[in-house]
């Protein structure tokens, strides 16, 4: 028996592995791109996130705050045109009310609450301002040459919160104008201001100084004590 001892000649024996080895170059090759590829998509994913959605994130939550700080100017409007009908019921065997103003009061009241921005709830309270500062200074002369209602709890308590209302009317406008100026600001920002008009955020009106509010008259409350 001949046993055939010849080996591959050493081409052959080195083809397979290195075509075996060629491959696997280019495998882990595919896989560190592909490991590259979604690195990059992950950072623009991040980036993304942090310039468009954290802004109008702070937007919503900016636009709220301007929401709440509405609300509570509402608040306070309502609340001092609601004193007054409680008060004429607490002096009217003293004085003499015509109807007409417990009207205009409700039409009021019914315009502060459907206003949407500060130039018309101004506007709302404009018309009626003329009939509450003739109310309060007759008030005021009345309580001052009545015993009775100088003494009246009821009606001290009234005079003091409405004393209260005109002071919060202030406070709450100032603090509304003050949320808009920080979301007004920050909408204006680059590149918060190409996120803005991406997502329909608009400035927001503040309110203005009325006319006359220097001078605007007060309850006595001197008249109380």
């Amino acid at each position: 028996m001949v046993i055939n001892n010849q080996t591959p000649p050493q081409g052959q024996q080195s083809s397979t592995p290195s075509r075996g080895q060629g491959g696997g170059r280019k495998l882990s090759m595919g896989c560190i791109g592909g490991v590259i590829a979604v690195v990059i998509v992950l950072i623009l994913i991040i980036i993304a996130v942090s310039v468009i959605f954290v802004p109008r994130n702070n937007m919503v939550t900016k636009e709220l705050e301007v929401d709440k700080a509405w609300a509570q100017v509402q608040n306070v409007y309502d609340r001092r045109l609601q004193l007054i009908p409680n008060l004429a019921e607490s002096v009217k065997a003293y004085m003499n009310l015509e109807k007409d103003i417990f009207e205009a009061i409700a039409d009021a009241r019914a315009g502060i609450k459907s206003a949407e921005i500060p130039s018309q709830l101004d506007s709302v309270s404009q018309k009626i301002e003329p009939q509450i500062t003739s109310f309060i200074r007759d008030l005021n002369v009345v309580v001052e040459d009545t015993p009775e209602l100088k003494a009246s709890e009821v009606v001290r308590d009234l005079m003091t919160q409405l004393e209260g209302t005109e002071n919060r009317v202030t406070v709450e406008r100032m603090r509304f104008n003050e949320a808009v100026q920080d979301y007004n600001t920050y909408i204006r920002l680059f590149p918060n201001n190409m996120v803005a008009g991406l997502f329909g955020f608009a400035p927001k009106e503040f309110f203005e100084a009325l006319p006359g509010a220097e001078t605007a008259p007060s309850v006595d409350l001197e008249l109380n004590k």
